[in-house]
């Protein structure tokens, strides 16, 4: 799994390069401190075709494992983010970035750059970052 930093057209470019799905979540954690800097709010969302060998996550392959992602869990997250304490927002799968994901994901990254433009957000995923640069735009 990689930690992946792209920001700007390319990474909106990458996320809106969708096939339409609805987004499953397996896990919300609002008080994380494994999976990045500081304490975090982190989403664990579902499906992933990738199958990484030694996947720590595989439980959360199937795109419709867990609960269904909709305003109310954006709603959720954000309000979970609103202590200063909190650093950011960590996003990890299943597979943030598949594209039956990214519209999902897409929307959750807006909301939280909305609402806390200081804040991290960072993403772990499976794909290489030529990858996803070789994706059609």
């Amino acid at each position: 799994m990689y930690s992946l930093s792209l920001s700007g057209d390319r990474l909106y470019t990458i996320l809106t390069t969708v096939r339409s799905s609805k987004l499953y979540y397996s896990e919300i954690k609002t008080f994380d401190i494994a999976n990045g800097v500081g304490v975090r709010t982190s989403v664990f969302v579902s499906g992933c075709e990738r199958h990484c060998k030694g996947c720590f996550n595989s439980e959360t392959w199937a795109f419709d494992h867990g609960i269904i992602f909709n305003d109310l869990t954006i709603k959720r997250i954000l309000k979970s983010m609103k202590p200063q304490y909190i650093a950011g927002l960590s996003i990890l799968g299943g597979e943030p970035l598949d594209p039956k994901n990214r519209a999902g994901v897409l929307e959750l990254i807006l909301a939280t750059k909305e609402a806390y433009p200081d804040k991290s957000i960072w993403m772990w995923t499976g794909y290489l970052l030529d990858e996803l640069i070789k994706e059609p735009d």
